[in-house]
């Protein structure tokens, strides 16, 4: 496995993790790992996700930069403190714009918050042109989350997918997390998303990540 210097992340010292083998050194070069595994599709739907994008739960190495962006402006929803000083800090003088979201929370005040504070980034009504998600799924209920991002994703706009069940750390799991690949397509379909690329890969790492990982590639078909 690749090695990678950049693992002492703030607030998630190796030194000091209360996770074990779910969070240590190589667990984390794996997380890594997977994450990327959405990279080939962003690059290949690059020229089409426009100028306005949103990427959820970026933690420490988000897909979405201004490097690999140029010309765009990025959206990081964020619910660790310790994530959002980094990117606020990462940010300065880039059209990156990280947001405190707790997408446990994305009801009532909470919603109104995080819509207001979104609608900061556009002259009219939110409408990025796409949003990445990996590895967030097994955290929140999922289903929610993906009905309520169509009301910030524009008409046609992309979706990017990137989960394998029951993978991470299971102490901040929800409840309400898919249970299976078959589920979670189900989901993204039933809830006004048009599949146009989906891939279901074998896990390398069976001892650990014993499910498949499940990427895809939407469209946001209904309003």
């Amino acid at each position: 496995m690749k090695d990678n210097h950049n693992l002492n992340w703030p607030g998630w010292r190796l030194e000091d993790n209360p996770h074990g083998k779910e969070f240590d050194k190589e667990a984390r070069q794996r997380m890594l790992e997977g994450s990327n595994k959405l990279e080939p599709f962003i690059q290949k739907y690059k020229n089409k996700m426009g100028k306005d994008i949103l990427e959820i739960g970026p933690f420490f190495n988000p897909l979405i930069t201004a490097e690999k962006f140029p010309n765009t402006s990025i959206c990081y929803w964020e619910n660790d403190y310790h994530v959002l000083k980094h990117h606020i800090k990462e940010s300065i003088g880039k059209p990156v714009h990280p947001i405190h979201c707790d997408l446990n929370l994305i009801e009532g005040d909470s919603f109104l918050k995080l819509k207001l504070e979104t609608q900061k980034l556009f002259k009219e009504g939110i409408h990025f042109d796409s949003i990445v998600i990996s590895h967030v799924f097994n955290y929140v209920d999922y289903k929610m989350l993906l009905i309520i991002l169509k009301d910030f994703l524009k008409k046609n706009g992309l979706i990017f997918i990137n989960n394998v069940v029951d993978y991470g750390i299971p102490a901040f799991f929800s409840d309400k997390k898919p249970s299976s690949v078959a589920s979670t397509v189900k989901a993204i379909k039933e809830t006004g998303y048009k599949i146009i690329e989906k891939e279901i890969q074998e896990s390398p790492y069976k001892e650990y990540q014993k499910n498949k990982r499940l990427i895809v590639v939407a469209k946001n078909v209904y309003l």
